[in-house]
């Protein structure tokens, strides 16, 4: 059985899941699996839900339309260079308790 890491997130958080698949030497192929979890806690109206799993769609739709699309893919890296320092390492498990896992960013 494949180990799974569970996380803790809030009853109406949407969380845009990216898994990688791998090549039998456990190396990315550079293909993706994209898709989208919720809770069955979540509890917002279905206006609500149903806006927010647009946003999810608009989301997961990008990476598909970076291949596609030259100019949206370098419209989106020119906004990432100028939105977040690029992560250089993992970061290390520092601690994990009950469900709680501590990072430490290097």
């Amino acid at each position: 059985m494949d180990d799974k890491i569970f996380i803790d997130f809030e009853p109406n958080d949407f969380i845009v899941r990216i898994t990688p698949l791998l090549d039998e030497n456990h190396a990315w192929t550079g293909e993706l699996k994209i898709g989208s979890i919720t809770t069955d806690d979540n509890n917002l109206s279905d206006e609500d839900y149903s806006h927010l799993m647009y946003i999810v769609t608009l989301l997961s739709s990008a990476v598909p339309l970076m291949e596609e699309d030259a100019e949206f893919r370098q419209k989106l890296n020119l906004h990432a260079q100028n939105s977040i320092k690029p992560v250089d390492t993992k970061p290390t498990i520092e601690s994990v308790k009950d469900n709680v896992v501590k990072l430490k960013f290097h």
